[in-house]
């Protein structure tokens, strides 16, 4: 496994894998590796010759500084998991090689898409996504681009740009990887306490309790959104970001229950933000 933080090297390598025909496969991530982020690298491996994965904690999508100042960093575990899969290279570069203060930054949006979610509760975050996601591609030239779904709004938003800005690439959502419990994996969840951990746990049960009541019959949407939102308050360190029904192409929100819905949440849990979701269908 190669290991690069600077763009020439990065470029060289790349060159050489054009040069033989290889497809590229491309993981971004910010670092903190988990089972979720190795099941990308390993659709990857499936479905690419080479296997790139870049770690950079990107500091223009935390609209919260204290946020990125807490973001948990372990590169050496992170290689050492990378290795193990067998990741052809990965890209490691400094703030200053991604960021050059000489440039002129450019502000990357898809309006449409961002007005709710995470784009409404955290403004300038696709903003800065979009930035460093694109900076990427132009970097690495992949066939292929591998995101978890857990980031849903990010895998459209991201989706959007390559196909509005023709980026000569695909973009593959990647199913959420969860705990035993259900609960999603995320690289926060390590700084959750034991007793945050296990509040952390009513997330996947809302969404249970979400499946058994629409197949109990429930068709009124603000009394499913109450029922869910007062579920997850029942946790004493609970606080809802949103819960929010939206479409799963557009992410407009939704007037009835019907069809195919996405619930997307954001809750603190303590000082810990975890976000999921969910698409679910409706019966007639």
């Amino acid at each position: 496994m190669k290991v690069v933080s600077k763009i020439s090297d990065l470029k060289s390598q790349i060159g050489e894998w054009k040069k033989a025909s290889y497809s590229i496969g491309f993981c971004p991530t910010m670092g903190s590796l988990h089972a979720g982020h190795l099941d990308l690298v390993e659709t990857s491996k499936k479905e690419t010759d080479k296997t790139i994965v870049s770690i950079f904690v990107n500091p223009t999508q935390f609209n919260d500084p204290k946020d990125f100042e807490q973001y948990p960093v372990k590169t050496d575990d992170d290689l050492l998991l990378c290795e193990s899969k067998a990741v052809d290279l990965v890209f490691l570069p400094e703030v200053k090689t991604m960021y050059p203060e000489t440039k002129t930054p450019i502000l990357l949006s898809i309006p449409e898409l961002q007005k709710h979610l995470c784009g409404r509760t955290r403004p300038g975050h696709f903003e800065g996504v979009l930035q460093i996601v694109s900076k990427l591609f132009h970097l690495i030239e992949p066939n292929k681009a591998f995101f978890g779904l857990k980031d849903y709004q990010q895998f459209r938003v991201i989706s959007a740009m390559v196909e509005n800005l023709n980026f000569p690439l695909e973009v593959i959502g990647v199913p959420t990887r969860r705990e035993e419990d259900g609960l999603a994996m995320s690289s926060r969840n390590v700084r959750l306490s034991e007793k945050e951990r296990e509040t952390a746990s009513l997330i996947p049960r809302m969404f249970a309790l979400a499946k058994k009541t629409i197949l109990s019959g429930e068709r009124d949407l603000n009394l499913w959104k109450e029922i869910l939102r007062d579920f997850l308050l029942t946790g004493s360190s609970v606080r809802i970001d949103y819960l929010e029904v939206v479409d799963p192409i557009i992410l407009q929100p939704k007037e009835k229950l019907e069809a195919e819905v996405l619930l997307a949440i954001a809750v603190f849990v303590g000082e810990v933000r975890l976000i999921d979701n969910q698409i679910i269908q409706i019966p007639n």
